[in-house]
This record gives C-alpha cells, sequence and structure tokens, in this order.
C-alpha cells in the first residue's frame, strides 16, 4: 500500500512538472502580462516604476484665424473637454506670414491665445513663413527669430525660449544660431502626422498609430531616454492647428491620447495633460534642453 501511495505521488509530481510552464512556476510571467506591451513584460519590476506621464501639446504653423479657424475651434477644445478642462499648449506661430500671424487677424489670434493661457513661441518670423531654417544664412535666421519673438512679445508680452524648425529641419549651424539666442529647440515624442493641410489630410489610422508612438514613448522611458520634470514624464506631442480635421476632432485626439498610454501600460499622471501655463513651460524647457526623445528622426 506504501509503495502505490509514493508511487501516486511520484506521477502527479511528474504531471505537475509537464503541466505548469517553468516561466509560471519561476513567477515571471502572469495571464495579465499577455496584454501588455513587450518592452513591459520582459521587467515588470521596471514598469511598475515609471514615473506618470503627462502630455504636453504642441501646435505648428498657426495661427488660424477667424471665427471658424482652425486655431480657435482648438481652443474651445482645449479649455472644455471632459478629460482635462483647460489643458494649456505650446504654439509654434508664424509671426509675419500674412495668412497666419502677420495680419490684423493673425495678431488678434495671437492676443486671444496667450490670453487663454497658452505659451506662444517662434516658428518663422519671416513673411514668406514657412521656410525650413536650413535654407537660411545664420545671420538671416537671426535676424528672422529676433522678429519673430519681437512680434509675439508685441502681442502677449511674453514669449516661452523654445523653437521649432519648419519641417523639422536643422543642423549644427541653426543649432548654434538658436543656442546664441537663448532659445532651445523643442522636437515631440509622438506626431500626429497631421502636418498636410491641401488635399487628402484626413487620418484613417490615427488611433493605432498614437498606440504605435506611445509604445516607442514606453521604450524610452523604460531605458532612461526620457526622464521625469518634477515628478512626470513630459511627453511632447505635435499637432498642427491649421490642419481642419486635427481642429474638428481635437477632443478625439484627446481621448485616443489618454487610451494609447493605458494600451501601452503607461502610468498616468493627474491631469493626464498640462493644465498650468507655468508648469507647462517649465517642462517644454527641460525637455529643450535635454534634447532627447521618444523619436529619433521627425517626418
Amino acid at each position: 500500500m506504501r509503495r502505490l501511495t509514493l508511487a501516486a505521488i511520484a506521477t502527479v509530481t511528474v504531471i505537475a512538472a509537464l503541466v505548469v510552464p517553468p516561466a509560471l512556476a519561476e513567477g515571471t510571467v502572469t495571464a495579465a502580462d499577455a496584454d501588455q506591451p513587450a518592452a513591459l513584460t520582459k521587467a515588470p519590476d521596471a514598469a511598475q516604476a515609471l514615473a506618470p506621464v503627462r502630455f504636453l501639446l504642441t501646435f505648428d504653423d498657426g495661427p488660424d484665424s477667424g471665427p471658424d479657424g482652425s486655431t480657435p475651434v482648438i481652443l474651445r477644445q482645449l479649455a472644455n473637454n471632459p478629460i482635462a478642462p483647460g489643458i494649456k499648449a505650446v504654439f509654434f506661430v508664424q509671426t509675419a506670414h500674412r495668412r497666419r500671424g502677420g495680419s490684423p487677424e493673425g495678431q488678434a489670434q495671437m492676443r486671444d491665445t496667450c490670453a487663454a493661457g497658452h505659451l506662444l513661441a517662434v516658428h518663422s518670423g519671416l513673411p514668406e513663413g514657412h521656410v525650413p531654417h536650413t535654407r537660411l544664412t545664420p545671420e538671416k535666421l537671426a535676424d528672422s527669430l529676433r522678429s519673430g519673438e519681437a512680434d509675439i512679445v508685441a502681442q502677449c508680452g511674453h514669449v516661452a525660449p523654445v523653437v521649432r524648425p519648419p519641417d523639422w529641419a536643422h543642423n549644427d549651424a541653426t543649432e548654434a544660431v538658436y543656442h546664441q539666442l537663448g532659445l532651445d529647440m523643442l522636437m515631440a515624442d509622438a506626431n500626429a502626422r497631421d502636418g498636410k493641410i491641401y488635399g487628402w489630410h484626413i487620418s484613417l489610422r490615427r488611433r493605432s498609430h498614437m498606440v504605435s508612438e506611445l509604445e516607442r514613448v514606453g521604450r524610452a522611458m523604460t531605458t532612461h531616454r526620457l526622464e521625469p520634470v518634477d515628478g512626470v514624464v513630459p511627453v511632447i506631442v505635435a499637432f498642427h492647428d491649421t490642419n481642419d480635421f486635427t481642429a474638428s476632432h481635437m477632443t478625439d485626439y484627446l481621448q485616443i491620447l489618454v487610451d494609447a498610454a493605458r494600451e501601452n501600460g503607461l502610468p498616468l499622471a493627474d491631469p493626464p495633460f498640462y493644465t498650468d501655463t507655468g508648469a507647462a513651460e517649465q517642462a517644454a524647457v527641460a525637455r529643450a534642453k535635454a534634447g532627447l526623445y521618444a523619436r529619433e528622426s521627425w517626418p
């Protein structure tokens, strides 16, 4: 009888060893891990230690003024939305182009934007508008940036000390000019790819695209490429306030960003977007000075 009992025990032990996966037996994989991004499931302790993320929204190329202009449509949604009312953003503006900030309507829109607590910074200070900085001599680039800053100060009394180059085009010479003027270049961790404003510019993959963008953010956080600022990791997201599809779907984009962060296992700060102007500027400057992003190239 004793022999049978020992045999039975041995049989059960062998079966258990065959049924239970080694990883599960070691306690390194659980059912909950199956839906997590690969970068986070490989190091669950690191995922738990991630600082919460807070999205810093940025908009290029505007202002797009008028009662039905894209900029005021966006501003209304940033102020009133179900996710985080009172969101503050950084607007990189074309200060001198006649269809942007170079008209009385554009100047009024710049005033309205900063009066609502948003930050304005230079994208282009040229009357020609969206000219890549790499095509300008250092002297002309410096003059255009000084002019652009003066245009913003004239309307708002303050200009954010960051710059974003048109078409994302930059090199050592342009960066030297930025530093000479006390400016730091702010790029982006995630890009909505909404820069096209003529012809077909509706995004059919905006949700899956943003999930992919934030997966890259998660990887950058686990490798300490992105570091916290005041306890949260500012995630820089780029939009264009000249795109009417973006404008009419801005609230949708806010929800997509929150959903995409959760889908990638990224902890969200409360609130998940910057709602304080001073904190938004501090985050923008800190990220620009660090010069490291989840992305290493931009469209």
